[in-house]
C-alpha cells in the first residue's frame, strides 16, 4: 500500500502551489542546494527556494558552473544534484555540464524556464517552443528524460517519472521544461514517499551469480578490473572483501582511480589511458585465467584502445547494471546484470560460505611474487624524485601524497595534468578520485568540487587542474568565496595547454603555436583578486606546508604550482590517438 504523506502537516490550511509540490518531492529525494542562475522566467522557482528554510540557492557565474556543481554535489553526496537556468541561452549553457552528467551516469534534475503557457507560439522573448529553439529537444540526447510540462496537474506524473529515471538502474540526469506561469498555479497533489515511485534495483540473476562464485573460487589467477559503476554503487569496501578473500589482483580504470586502495599489496594500479606497467603486464599477460570486470563500460581509455589480449584464451565476467553495456566490445563468458554493491555482497557471503566449509580458493596470487609500489612502478621514476628546479610534474605529485589528508576527495580536470594525476598520484583507502572523463570536459574539475564541497562539508575537497582549465571556468571560483566554500584548488601552471603541446610536438616535429599563451599567466594573482587565499610553488618541498596551510585556514584557497613546461606528461600512441591527432 502507498505510503502518502501529507504536503502540509498540522493542518496548514492554504492550498499547495505546484512550486509546494516540486519543493517538497526535492527535499524527500535529500536535495538541500539547488545551483543556478536567476532569470526572469525562473523568478517564481528561485524565490520559492530563497524562502524556504531548509534549501539553499547557490548561484554560479555561469550556467555551465551550476551543472558542473550540482555534478560534483551528486556524485560526493551521492544524492540528486539540481540545477536549474532560464529560458534561452541560460538553458544552451546547461548543456555541456549536463552532458558530463549523462557520460559519467551522474544522477542530475535540469529544470529550464519557458515562457507563459498563454504566449507560446507566438515569439514571445526566449520562447523555446518547437517553431524557435527546441530545448526540450536539445536536451533529449544527454538525458534519460526530457519534457515540457503541458500544464500545472501534469508536474507531478512528469516529477516522479524524471526523479524514478534519474535514481535507479545507471542513473543520469533528466530534465524538465516548466512555463513560467505554472509554478504560482494551485496544485491538489497526494504526496508520495519515494519508495513508492522508485523501485529498487537490488534484484540479480541468483543462478548466473552461483556460477560466477564457482568460476572465481576455481580459478588460479583471478584479476578485477573495476570501472566507476563501484563507487556509483558506494561498493568500494564490498569490492575490497572480494579481493581479499580470493585473493585477486585489482587494476582500475582511470575513471576509477582510488576505488580500490592504490597502495593495498593486490593494487595493480589504474589499466589504460596514462596507466601503471603492472597493471599492463598482468592484464594483458599470458598468467591470468579469469578476468572479472566490475562497473566498466570497458570504453577507449580503460582498454588500451579496446587491446584484443584483454580478454585472449581466458575466461572473461562482466557485471553491469546496464544491460547494453554487457558484451559491447568483449564477448562473455558470463553475465552478472545488477546493482554492484548487492552482487558483491552475495559474492563475498557464498565465498566466505566455501571457506566456512575448508574449501579455499584455488587463487595461486597468495605468495607469489609482490607488486611492485615503489617509484619503479611510474613512468620517469627518477622526475619524481628530482631536485631540479623548475619542478617537475612528477615531484611534486609525489610531495603532495604526504600532505593529502586520509579522507580528501581529490577532483582532476581535464589536460596534461589529469594525465600525470592519474600516473603520479597515489590514491589510498578512504580518500576519493574524480575525474568526468566519460565526457572528458575542461572546467568540471574546477567548479564541480564546490558542489562536492556543499553536499559533503565532513571531508576536505581538493581540486588539482591546469592553468587552461582556470582561465576556462576560474571565474565560478567567486562563487567559492561568496558561499564560503573551503575547497582548495592547486594550478599547475606551464602556460600552455599541455596535452596538445606535447603531442602536436610528438606527431610533427613541431608544437602547435597556439597550444602556448603568448605572455605568462599570473594566476594566484588573479585569484587573490577573486578574494581566494594564495600562495606560490615553485620548488620541491614547498607544496606540503602550501596545502597544509591552506586546509587549515577554512577558507577557499589557491595553490599556483610553476612547473617545467618542457616535460612532457605520460602521453603513450592511444593518448594521441584520444586527444585527436591520429586515427586508427
Amino acid at each position: 500500500m502507498a505510503r502518502v504523506v501529507q504536503l502540509f502537516p498540522g493542518g496548514n490550511p492554504a492550498v499547495p502551489r505546484v512550486i509546494d509540490v516540486f519543493l517538497r518531492y526535492l527535499k524527500a529525494e535529500g536535495v538541500h542546494v539547488v545551483f543556478g542562475i536567476p532569470g526572469g522566467l525562473l523568478y517564481p522557482l528561485f524565490k520559492a527556494i530563497e524562502e524556504d528554510g531548509e534549501l539553499t540557492l547557490a548561484v554560479s557565474k555561469h550556467e555551465e558552473g551550476a551543472a558542473f556543481m550540482a555534478d560534483g554535489y551528486a556524485r560526493v553526496g551521492r544524492r540528486l544534484g539540481v540545477c536549474a537556468g532560464t529560458s534561452g541561452p541560460g538553458a544552451t549553457n546547461l548543456m555541456t555540464g549536463v552532458s558530463c552528467a549523462f557520460a559519467d551516469g551522474v544522477p542530475m534534475l535540469v529544470i529550464t524556464g519557458q515562457a507563459a503557457s498563454r504566449t507560446l507560439g507566438k515569439g514571445a522573448a526566449q520562447e523555446t517552443s518547437r517553431e524557435d529553439i527546441d530545448i526540450v529537444a536539445m536536451f533529449a540526447p544527454v538525458t534519460k528524460y526530457s519534457a515540457m510540462v503541458a500544464s500545472p496537474s501534469q508536474m507531478p506524473q512528469h516529477l516522479r517519472r524524471a526523479l524514478r529515471l534519474a535514481l535507479t538502474g545507471r542513473p543520469g540526469p533528466v530534465h524538465l521544461n516548466v512555463p513560467v506561469d505554472f509554478w504560482e498555479k494551485p496544485l491538489s497533489e497526494d504526496w508520495f514517499d519515494p519508495a513508492t515511485y522508485r523501485p529498487s534495483t537490488s534484484t540479480f540473476d541468483r543462478a548466473a551469480l552461483q556460477q560466477a562464485v564457482d568460476v572465481l573460487h576455481a580459478a588460479h589467477r583471478p584479476a578485477l578490473l573495476v570501472g566507476a559503476g563501484v563507487a556509483i554503487a558506494n561498493a568500494e569496501q564490498h569490492l575490497l572483501a572480494l579481493a581479499d578473500a580470493l585473493p585477486a589482483r585489482v587494476a582500475t580504470t582511470p575513471r576509477a582511480k582510488g576505488v580500490f586502495p592504490e597502495d593495498h599489496e593486490l593494487s595493480l594500479g589504474v589499466f589504460g589511458f596514462a596507466g601503471h606497467r603492472a597493471a599492463r603486464e598482468v592484464l594483458l599477460g599470458d598468467q591470468v585465467d579469469v578476468i572479472f570486470t566490475v562497473g566498466s563500460s570497458l570504453n577507449e581509455t580503460a582498454t588500451l584502445n579496446w587491446h584484443p589480449a584483454l580478454a585472449r584464451s581466458r575466461r572473461f565476467i562482466q557485471l553491469d547494471i546496464d544491460v547494453d553495456r554487457i558484451g559491447r566490445n568483449y564477448p562473455v563468458d558470463l553475465a552478472l546484470v545488477g546493482d554492484a554493491q548487492t552482487i558483491l555482497v552475495e559474492l563475498v557471503y557464498h565465498l566466505h560460505r566455501k571457506i566456512r566449509d575448508g574449501r579455499l580458493p584455488q587463487s595461486q596470487w597468495r605468495g607469489a611474487h609482490p607488486i611492485e609500489h615503489g617509484n619503479s612502478r611510474y613512468m620517469s621514476a627518477d622526475e619524481r624524485l628530482s631536485d631540479a628546479v623548475p619542478l617537475t610534474p612528477a615531484r611534486w605529485r609525489r610531495d603532495l601524497e604526504h600532505a593529502l589528508p586520509e579522507d580528501a576527495v581529490i577532483f582532476s580536470d581535464i589536460g596534461g595534468h589529469m594525465l600525470n594525476n592519474i600516473h603520479h598520484l597515489c590514491i589510498r583507502n578512504r580518500q576519493r578520485f574524480i575525474i568526468n572523463l566519460g565526457f572528458g570536459s575542461m572546467g568540471h574539475g574546477t567548479v564541480a568540487p564546490i558542489g562536492a564541497m556543499l553536499a559533503d562539508p565532513r571531508h576536505p575537497v581538493i581540486a588539482i587542474i591546469g592553468d587552461g582549465c582556470f582561465t576556462m571556468n576560474g571565474m565560478d571560483l567567486i562563487t567559492a568565496v561568496e558561499y564560503d566554500v573551503p575547497v582548495v584548488w592547486i594550478v599547475e601552471n606551464n602556460n600552455m595547454h599541455g596535452i596538445t603541446h606535447h603531442a602536436s610536438k610528438a606527431l610533427s616535429g613541431t608544437p602547435l603555436r597556439g597550444a602556448s599563451y603568448r605572455r605568462p599567466l599570473e594566476i594566484a594573482p588573479m585569484a587573490r583578486a577573486m578574494g581566494l587565499r594564495t600562495e606560490v610553488v615553485d620548488r620541491p618541498g614547498q607544496i606540503q606546508h602550501a596545502l597544509r596551510d591552506a586546509l587549515a585556514s577554512r577558507r577557499p584557497a589557491l595553490i599556483e604550482v610553476r612547473v617545467d613546461p618542457t616535460v612532457p606528461p605520460p602521453v603513450s600512441d592511444r593518448a594521441t590517438s584520444l586527444a585527436g591527432f591520429i586515427e586508427r
